[in-house]
């Protein structure tokens, strides 16, 4: 194998390691996000208990200020009956005080009723908000995990860019220039085996007359189907 091809196959080896890492850390992103994309049911299991418990809260809440409003109203009426003097009008504010005692009454009992169903739908919440906390903690301990590996990444492509650099330095520049054409336009290898008659490359048969001159091993050797450089393993 001449010099110079093995000189492009280690060249190729860091070009297609260097492209593989900078997929990596390309793909590092989306792997936050579906990392992040896990809490998003727990998240919304506590949005939907804590609304839930807010709901019966307001209910609450309401019942207890019509009650509230209907004792400030018997205060009144009973005020009234002390200061009236007329037996009919008495006995009339009596029975406003009486409907409005009865109605507190009723808005308590449905007070105590949505008390019971508070009670009821707190223990959703307290356990939707333990799971997401559970999954949270996998969560932050898988993106600390990839954060890491995204340093580790970046350590390695500057350690291959560097190392390829300094193997580009020692390629003849007439092939190195052939070689990065056919990298940037093949997209996975320049350099390929050939076996038998068929191009690694493109998995095309090559004339006899490339086979030979491949044999004969004097100069760099391209298939003629897709120009990839040509080389013979063992």
């Amino acid at each position: 194998m001449l010099a110079v091809v093995q000189q492009l196959l280690v060249l190729q080896d860091r070009d297609q390691r260097i492209r593989a890492l900078t997929k990596d850390l390309k793909d590092l992103p989306l792997l936050q996000q579906r990392a992040n994309s896990r809490l998003e049911d727990d998240v919304a299991a506590v949005a939907n208990a804590l609304a839930a418990m807010r709901e019966v809260e307001l209910k609450i809440k309401s019942l207890d200020l019509d009650a509230q409003t209907r004792r400030t109203s018997i205060a009144r009426i009973k005020e009234q009956q002390f200061q009236t003097r007329k037996n009919e009008e008495f006995q009339a504010l009596a029975f406003e005080v009486t409907r409005y005692e009865n109605e507190v009454r009723t808005l308590e009992d449905q007070e105590l009723e949505f008390m019971g169903q508070l009670e009821s739908v707190k223990p959703a919440h307290v356990q939707a908000t333990l799971q997401l906390s559970e999954t949270k903690k996998h969560v932050d301990e898988e993106l600390a995990a990839i954060a890491e590996r995204g340093k580790n990444v970046e350590v390695q492509l500057a350690e291959l860019k560097a190392d390829r650099a300094q193997l580009a330095t020692a390629v003849d520049p007439d092939a190195l220039s052939l070689y990065d054409r056919l990298m940037k336009s093949k997209g996975d290898a320049a350099v390929v085996p050939l076996l038998g008659p068929i191009c690694q490359g493109c998995h095309v048969s090559v004339v006899i007359g490339t086979q030979y001159k491949l044999k004969a091993d004097e100069e760099i050797t391209q298939c003629e189907q897709c120009g990839r450089v040509l080389f013979q393993e063992g």
